[in-house]
């Protein structure tokens, strides 16, 4: 059995590696636009989220929150001699219930890319202080005597 075990035979068998853990979409989706179609981050109680769409002019873009979802949607045509090009960008992204869809804004950058803000909801204690009267019940006589 010993024989079975050694280096020899299982060379790694032995030591111990750590190593991360692969992403397993990094080979299909690694460098393509999929992979950095939207970038999120959530930092000081306000939510972000950018979209690559410098492809579009601004009046070619629409932003509308249906239900809990945020979706973008952008859509450019136009047609030569040569022939017509249609592009067409929709994405949807599920909000967390902590934002505030009151305050959800959308801008665009120099580049044309989208950016998305919106910020979290105040916790009911933050946003306005209720004070809770505290009564005294009646003492009854009989059950002191």
């Amino acid at each position: 059995m010993a024989l079975l075990l050694s280096d020899a035979f299982f060379p790694g068998f032995g030591s111990v590696r750590l190593h991360r853990r692969r992403d397993p979409f990094a080979a299909l989706f690694g460098n393509s636009p999929l992979a950095e179609s939207s970038k999120v981050a959530f930092k000081d109680g306000v939510l972000s989220i950018g979209f690559p769409t410098s492809a579009f002019k601004p009046e070619e873009l629409e932003v509308n929150v249906v239900g809990d979802n945020l979706v973008v949607e952008a859509k450019h045509s136009s047609e030569s001699e040569s022939g017509s090009i249609e592009r067409l960008f929709v994405q949807k992204v599920r909000l967390p219930e902590d934002v505030d869809f009151d305050s959800i804004q959308g801008t665009t950058d120099v580049q044309g890319n989208l950016s998305v803000t919106a910020r979290a909801k105040k916790p009911a204690a933050i946003e306005g202080k209720r004070t809770i009267p505290i009564g005294i019940a009646p003492t009854n006589s009989k059950d002191e005597k």
